[in-house]
């Protein structure tokens, strides 16, 4: 396992123990860094992560207000909320972090501490935010992608044969 989805795991973890203990982030690393087979640079990740996400709760909150129809956010499976408020905080702030690695990230994580309802929640969720904040990320290709090679007036008098022929 990488660097970053072991940072993530730890995140996830932090994030979770400040939110049932309402512990500050210092006390949680503290903890957190006791551990002894910890590997130190997924921790250094996860605490950039952690403070990422604590220093912008509240806009991190209100998007996942929005983007969770329906939904109180202390109603959520604690497990979700916070991997929820780890994807939202990657996508509006860790630009260099291309989308689809963020959502795959989230879901097999989520596979591992949550079960099948929470893997679609926050498949769907963090798919729905994509398009709001990676929106030239997650747009259609099509419109975007060059042609491999320009046409030329030979390639249009060539007649089409069915593949196989």
């Amino acid at each position: 396992m990488g660097v970053r989805r072991r940072g993530r795991e730890y995140a996830l973890q932090m994030l979770y123990a400040m939110d049932l203990t309402a512990y500050p982030p210092d006390e949680v690393f503290a903890g957190f860094n006791a551990i002894q087979d910890l590997n130190r640079d997924a921790f250094y990740y996860a605490r950039r992560l952690v403070d990422g996400v604590h220093g912008h709760l509240d806009e991190i909150d209100a998007v996942l207000t929005r983007f969770a129809e329906h939904w109180k956010i202390h109603r959520m499976a604690a497990v979700d909320r916070n991997l929820l408020r780890l994807g939202i905080y990657e996508l509006m702030y860790l630009k260099d972090i291309p989308f689809p690695i963020i959502i795959n990230e989230a879901l097999e994580i989520v596979k591992e501490f949550s079960d099948q309802e929470g893997t679609q929640f926050v498949n769907g969720i963090l798919d729905a935010a994509s398009r709001e904040f990676r929106a030239e990320e997650s747009g259609p290709k099509a419109r975007t992608k060059k042609p491999l090679h320009e046409p030329t007036s030979e390639t249009h008098d060539e007649p089409q044969l069915p593949a196989g022929e």
